[in-house]
């Protein structure tokens, strides 16, 4: 593992490659998630049909899917009504108990604690009901339990769509059979293809430049970075981990050649 020190004399503030949800790093580049996030964006201020408040995104696994998600949640959509759109991301592959889903809507709408689950429910409703601010739900995999999820787009459907959720899954080939009877809200499917080698090539420039680098290509030649793509097979999290361990074994040969007098320049 490479020290601070030696991402700083490479002229890198941070390590552009680590697999980590911060969407400073989120690269706008790649046409699949520039056409996503342009469709979703519009399904989140369409105020047509309140009964059809959820939107499903489904891809292969490390397409940009969470990514994608994340910075979905964290932008600032204003609501028709004046408020604004409360975003809450959750990974549902790490969310236990339905309980912890409602504590996480809680506190994004910053409201206090509540004891009990139906309790919780109430002091949402009565929130979104009171306030013109309006809640986007971004779930990063199957909804952790389909009673809660479905009660809030219950309500919502008699409450001018102030609940909308965006689901983003694997691949699936039903994708009914796996939000169940969520299926009755559904008003937005799409698939997430891949990026293409070029794309993954460029996102990998675009975060070392986010990093502080200007020019990375004597760190990452143009070679390399398409071979990395390729071996990724359209999986940025592959094409992320390739390129931390192509970076860290250059990093090294730059120490060690530092290291290493140069014997022949020495006078006898």
């Amino acid at each position: 593992m490479i020290s601070s020190m030696d991402l700083l004399s490479s002229g890198l503030l941070e390590h552009p490659f680590l697999y980590y949800p911060d969407t400073r790093f989120f690269y706008p580049q790649i046409a699949e998630q520039r056409r996503v996030l342009e469709v979703a964006s519009s399904f989140i201020m369409d105020e047509k049909d309140p009964s059809k408040n959820l939107g499903v995104v489904a891809g292969a696994v490390g397409s940009g899917k969470s990514m994608l998600a994340m910075k979905l949640a964290a932008t600032r959509f204003l609501a028709s009504s004046r408020g604004s759109v409360l975003g809450l991301y959750m990974n549902t592959n790490t969310v236990t108990e339905p309980r912890h889903f409602l504590m996480a809507v809680i506190e994004t709408l910053g409201l206090p604690s509540a004891r009990s689950n139906a309790n919780r429910i109430d002091s949402i409703f009565d929130y979104l009901d009171e306030h013109d601010d309006e809640l986007l739900l971004v779930l990063d995999g199957p909804p952790v339990d389909q009673e809660y999820l479905t009660q809030l787009l219950a309500w919502s459907v008699e409450h001018t769509k102030k609940i909308r959720t965006l689901i983003f899954l694997q691949d699936l080939n039903n994708t009914t059979s796996n939000i169940g009877s969520l299926n009755q809200f559904l008003g937005l499917y799409v698939p997430f293809r891949a990026p293409s080698l070029q794309e993954i090539a460029s996102l990998l420039y675009g975060r070392m430049k986010m990093a502080g680098i200007s020019d990375p290509l004597p760190l990452l030649p143009e070679t390399a970075a398409l071979e990395i793509a390729e071996q990724a097979r359209g999986s940025l999290t592959n094409a992320l981990a390739l390129s931390k361990t192509y970076l860290e074994e250059q990093i090294e040969l730059r120490k060690n050649r530092l290291l290493i007098p140069d014997i022949g320049s020495r006078g006898f």
